[in-house]
């Protein structure tokens, strides 16, 4: 498939398209991927200029904190990031950053409990102003431009706000380069 962009209905390119999964030999017809345009405007230059691009990355496991993670972890909130696991050595772990301990019972489900959850990453907060703030949303995509660790570069900080037993703490995370 030629990289071709792909285009909004107001003609702006929003994309690069970048493969396509079809259900048969020789047809166009299927699922498309594109490459983001921001991403795009980001790596590019880069690579013409050295030759490859280091992600940045946080070093974290997790999921949406949802109903069952709520009701197992008993929070008063439903909106935010749990993390379940921290990679051993990684950034987050150097800063302090707590995986779940155990796990419990809930409608007949092991849910892990005792993980950190993630309600801000740089001030930007998960609230009832941002009902769908996930896991997503505050590690990896972020609804702005500046909370994105995608965007950041590998030595950024990323101040993030957790829960952690019932309790508001600020953690300074050092980003590294992806392994």
């Amino acid at each position: 498939m030629d990289k071709k962009p792909l285009l909004n209905l107001s003609g702006e390119v929003i994309g690069v398209n970048a493969q396509i999964a079809s259900s048969g030999a020789g047809v166009n017809s299927g699922v498309g991927f594109a490459i983001p345009s921001n991403v795009v405007r980001r790596v590019v230059p880069v690579l013409i200029a050295s030759g490859s691009y280091q992600w940045s990355w946080l070093g974290v496991e997790g999921t949406s904190l949802n109903l069952v993670y709520q009701e197992a972890n008993d929070l008063e909130i439903q909106q935010g990031a749990y993390l379940i696991s921290i990679i051993s050595d990684g950034p987050a772990d150097k800063a302090g950053l707590q995986g779940s301990s155990d796990t419990r019972q809930v409608n007949g489900f092991d849910v892990p409990v005792g993980g950190d959850v993630v309600i801000a990453a740089d001030g930007e907060r998960a609230d009832k102003k941002h009902p769908n703030a996930d896991f997503d949303d505050l590690l990896v995509v972020g609804r702005t431009a500046n909370v994105r660790v995608a965007s950041k570069n590998p030595g950024d900080t990323v101040e993030l706000t957790i829960l952690r037993d019932g309790e508001e703490q600020q953690v300074a995370v050092t980003l590294e380069a992806r392994p």
